[in-house]
């Protein structure tokens, strides 16, 4: 049985069920020329490293005819993006999804990875995960032993509305785990309403990141967070590893 493909820029991705596992599995290839293959094996690497906990499971890597694809486990479940859109959260639900987040990037940095490429379409919200939230696509990570490094001089190919401002050439030109908690800022805030960071072209974006956001709209104990998360210098901007002193209500 198979389920109908997903498509993006760079990358397709294809539903089936293994016909000797009976496991139902994702297929994912590049489909842009200018994307590297190395780009799913870094991926690959990243899938086993976290085996399972917080992103889908890896189960091999394909090569034929010189294109690889990577293989992983399918994971039932809606992406962020999809519930930001189609559901009306209560603030006790924001609040939960936010403390989620947080413990799903402190884990992933705890693990030795940069996502660095954070999103609402690249989280999926499931109860198949150690907090909830399964990060996807892994293909613009860095590890430990790789951080920080020098800003590239191409252009950003991830997600430009959440990128750090050193992932667009402002400020610092260092790349580090510090990046991912600026998009965490971003995502949480959106969760409360916000979504005047989406922008359409890049000068916006840049544009944005140069201002003060509007942080109005979020409780007082969560503004105070996500300040910390949106500095624009890497270096200032805190990781909370413990919610207690800014959530109200029972803990995640």
């Amino acid at each position: 049985m198979n389920e109908p493909a997903k498509r993006t820029s760079t990358s397709t991705v294809r539903f089936y069920k293994c016909p000797t596992s009976n496991r139902m599995l994702a297929e994912k290839k590049l489909i842009s020329k200018t994307a590297p293959q190395q780009l799913l094996m870094r991926e690959a690497k990243a899938l086993q490293h976290l085996a399972g906990s917080i992103a889908p499971t890896f189960v091999e890597l394909k090569e034929e005819g010189g294109e690889i694809s990577l293989i992983m486990e399918k994971i039932e479940g809606e992406t962020l993006s999809h519930v930001l859109k189609e559901a009306s959260l209560s603030s006790d639900e924001m609040a939960r999804l936010c403390r989620c987040l947080i413990k799903t990037i402190n884990q992933l940095h705890k693990n030795g990875i940069a996502h660095l490429d954070l999103a609402p379409n690249n989280i999926l919200l499931s109860n198949l995960s150690a907090y909830g939230v399964v990060l996807l696509d892994f293909a613009y990570c860095a590890f430990d032993e790789e951080l920080p490094f020098m800003r590239p001089r191409s252009s950003f190919a991830g997600h430009l509305n959440y990128a750090a401002p050193e992932q667009l050439g402002l400020g610092s030109n260092m790349i580090s785990d510090k990046a991912d908690l600026y998009a965490l800022g971003l995502i949480i805030r959106e969760i409360f309403g916000y979504q005047d960071h989406i922008k359409d072209n890049y000068d916006d974006a840049i544009e944005f990141r140069r201002g003060t956001p509007d942080l109005s709209k979020l409780p007082p104990d969560w503004r105070q967070m996500v300040t910390q998360l949106l500095k624009f210098a890497p270096d200032e901007r805190v990781r909370i590893l413990t919610h207690s002193d800014y959530s109200t209500g029972s803990s995640v």
